[in-house]
């Protein structure tokens, strides 16, 4: 009898162990919120639009507006500076017609760029990007490894899609001092352009 309850006693004590390790296991860090790394990060997303303004913008036909959409899903910066950047990236062109963007073109290019710290800036050397077809989902797992969960959360997610868009979109109207108030994709009802 004693030997069954030190058998039982025991079981239970590794079950609570088992309990309270996994209790205490650290929850992802959050994003640092500080000055400095908001304006990295602000550097990093602007330095990945001009990037793929520049390189994916020469495949198109010339638009009045080109807007690159971009969401990182992890920035990861080495000790010397550089980065890696885990995102979906997205070019799109259009036509002004009033106060309406127009879509005409446009493309999306998950991946991982890669990028050299240079002065207060950084410099894209390189971009691994996701295959079409049917290898995107093997080389999108392989390319953003332990943040393939939060990239495929994301890319899957229309509304949050849609709000990053919009955004940028407005952000651009705004930067460039267009009149437009919506945009157009063809065969759907504008949408109006966020105001904040």
């Amino acid at each position: 009898m004693k030997k069954r309850f030190v058998s039982i006693l025991m079981m239970a004590l590794l079950v609570m162990s088992l309990a309270l390790t996994a209790c205490t296991k650290s929850a992802p860090a959050p994003k640092a919120t500080d000055a400095d790394a908001d304006a990295d990060a602000t550097v990093i997303e602007q330095v990945a639009a001009d990037y793929i303004a520049t390189e994916f913008g020469q495949y198109y036909d010339k638009a009045d507006a080109s807007i690159p959409t971009v969401y990182i899903i992890r920035a990861e910066v080495a000790d010397n500076g550089d980065v890696t950047a885990y995102g979906d990236f997205w070019l799109e062109n259009y036509e002004i017609k009033g106060d309406t963007l127009e879509f005409v073109s446009g493309g999306n290019d998950p991946g991982v760029m890669h990028m050299k710290k240079v002065g207060d800036s950084y410099k894209v050397t390189k971009f691994d990007q996701v295959e079409d077809g049917s290898n995107y989902t093997d080389s999108a797992k392989k390319l953003f490894g332990e943040y393939y969960d939060a990239f495929a959360k994301y890319t899957s997610d229309d509304k949050a899609k849609a709000a990053t868009r919009g955004q940028q979109i407005a952000n651009y109207v705004k930067a460039n001092g267009l009149k437009v108030t919506q945009y157009h994709d063809y065969g759907w009802d504008p949408v109006a352009l966020p105001t904040n």
